[in-house]
């Protein structure tokens, strides 16, 4: 006896047929028929079932005519079409809601506020929606904005920079880098690092590589140590490193344990291929202002200086004194109405400061003695000699040769005193030789650089015999080519003249040399300003902001690399607000 088959359904060519929807009102809705008037499913693709259902159910749209019935259709379908596009958007809050969370959390960032400042701005946000957007109030509930929130919004952009920026870094053609070194609030050693970089189509990146918590001593080698590690961490490969910028400090440009030494010489080292690029062409630039700095603290006027800041920091410091000095110059129709404070870092300052003082000399003598702290120095002929110096100081080989032979012309306020007091003009020659030797040392590097920097300025007007042998040859080649020194000089931009006109194939050196230079940094400003947001970030009120979360938030604050939060809140998990 044989044993009959089990019917298939594929065997019974069960299909969906179009004719159904103006039939029965019925459609495919993930894999399954639905009926478009009750919302109901029918497992089974028969006509029988359809049919039934449709009679059993809904017998009285038998009596419509044809027209009402694909009315009634396209009714059914609008309304369908209208409640999926609901759910869908419905499905999609949850990822906006997040999105903005990061987009409040990287402003947050930006401005360098508190994490819990995001508390207050949600508080904003509902107050509005409450009176023009009443209806939509629970969607700004749902926006999670507390402190640890927006913490960890902000270190996950941060993150988000870091991947980004290691990209970028896989197609530097040169880079330079800039470091320095300050102090938080906490008393923290805290050292950052900006990467320059610059690709082979002369697109350049500046970015914040790393902030680090030095935690023990600052010397050269604790720097350099940290500075290679960072290097390191990031990809960066010394063969291809155009510049380093630092402050003139002598934990930085010491001549044996210097970061800077250190650095060099593990470039040297590490250097695999024998290219141009000798140590001598690294750009290793200092402070500028640092270095005018350290160039007049060669002068041996110290005695000078600290009379004159103790003073200033008498009448400036303190709030009653203050006033009271302002107001004593009021009485004598004094031409200035105050002192000027002196800043150690820029020497103009000092310049500022010891103009004011000579010139309110007498004022102050007397206001000070009122006060019974009265300035001995300030009736000391050799001392406001001393004093007049350091203020006439302006052009150093000029004043040298006259000072040689007792001529004061040039020192007005010297030579106001030349006929009442005896002048020792060759000590003061000493001091100008001291200056200049100090300027020669530290500024000596600018003018190695300064062919280079001519070439890559102005190619054409450039002597070829004074340019660096290996860009001899293509120097003139570009200078006899007439077409190109017509679009060098109606160009806008170096830089896209570089990119376009400049190629590999016939200027390989000239191209590279230009990559190099506008890969390097001219000082270390964006440090400086690095730190003048740190302090800003971290005072006294979030002196508990751990050094982790402060270089993530100061890393948002200072990149321009651009971060698509919608695919980044597309990555984490959905959360409800705390």
């Amino acid at each position: 006896m044989s044993v009959a088959k089990k019917r298939k359904i594929v065997d019974e060519n069960r299909k969906y047929s179009e004719e159904w929807e103006e039939k029965y009102f019925f459609i495919i809705q993930n894999t399954k028929l639905m009926c478009l008037i009750c919302r109901e499913t029918v497992a089974v693709f028969k006509e029988y079932n359809v049919k039934r259902h449709y009679e059993t159910k809904h017998n009285d749209y038998l009596k419509f005519s044809s027209e009402v019935k694909q009315s009634k259709l396209r009714e059914f379908t609008s309304q369908l079409k209208t409640q999926q596009k609901m759910f869908s958007s419905a499905l999609q809050q949850p990822s906006n809601i997040v999105k903005a969370s990061y987009s409040v959390s990287f402003l947050i960032a930006k401005k360098m506020k508190k994490f819990s400042d995001g508390e207050f701005v949600k508080e904003c946000l509902e107050a509005v929606a409450k009176d023009i957007l009443p209806d939509k109030n629970k969607l700004f509930s749902n926006i999670s904005l507390s402190r640890q929130t927006v913490c960890r919004r902000i270190n996950d952009i941060s993150n988000e920079i870091i991947v980004k920026l290691r990209d970028r870094i896989q197609d530097f053609k040169y880079f330079s880098i800039a470091f320095d070194e300050s102090t938080d609030i906490s008393d923290t050693a805290q050292l950052v690092i900006f990467v320059r970089g610059v690709n082979e189509s002369f697109q350049i990146t500046e970015e914040m590589l790393k902030l680090i918590s030095l935690k023990g001593t600052t010397k050269g080698e604790d720097i350099f140590h940290a500075v290679e590690n960072s290097l390191c961490e990031n990809n960066l490969d010394l063969e291809i490193i155009s510049g380093i910028s630092t402050d003139g400090a002598p934990a930085m440009v010491g001549k044996e344990k210097g970061a800077i030494k250190l650095l060099i010489d593990k470039i040297e080292s590490t250097r695999k291929t024998n290219n141009f690029w000798k140590r001598d062409d690294l750009f290793i630039i200092h402070c500028l202002i640092h270095q005018q700095n350290l160039c007049s603290q060669v002068l041996s006027m110290n005695h000078v200086m600290q009379v004159v800041i103790k003073t200033v920091n008498y009448i400036r410091s303190h709030a009653l004194p203050h006033r009271q000095f302002k107001e004593f110059l009021k009485e004598l129709d004094s031409e200035y109405g105050d002192v000027v404070y002196f800043s150690h870092v820029r020497w103009l300052s000092r310049g500022k400061c010891l103009k004011r003082f000579y010139e309110l000399r007498h004022e102050i003598d007397l206001f000070m003695n009122d006060k019974q702290k009265p300035v001995l120095e300030l009736s000391n002929d050799e001392w406001l000699l001393d004093l007049c110096f350091l203020v006439d100081i302006k052009k150093l080989l000029l004043f040298e040769f006259q000072l040689k032979n007792n001529n004061v012309q040039h020192f007005p306020l010297l030579n106001e005193l030349k006929n009442s007091k005896h002048i020792d003009s060759i000590k003061y020659a000493q001091e100008i030789r001291k200056l200049i030797a100090a300027f020669e040392s530290r500024f000596t590097n600018l003018d190695k650089y300064k062919k280079i920097f001519e070439v890559y300025s102005s190619p054409f007007h450039t002597d070829v015999n004074s340019a660096p042998e290996y860009l001899q040859m293509e120097l003139i080649d570009l200078q006899c080519n007439n077409e190109l020194k017509h679009i060098f000089e109606t160009s806008k931009s170096k830089i896209d003249f570089y990119n376009i006109n400049i190629t590999k194939e016939h200027f390989p050196n000239l191209r590279n040399l230009a990559q190099k230079v506008v890969s390097a940094f001219g000082s270390t400003y964006t440090c400086e300003s690095f730190f003048s947001k740190m302090k800003f970030a971290k005072d006294k009120s979030r002196t508990n902001l751990t050094d982790e979360n402060l270089q993530h938030q100061l890393r948002c604050a200072n990149t321009s690399i651009s971060i698509d939060l919608k695919k980044l809140s597309e990555r984490v998990e959905k959360q409800i607000s705390h």
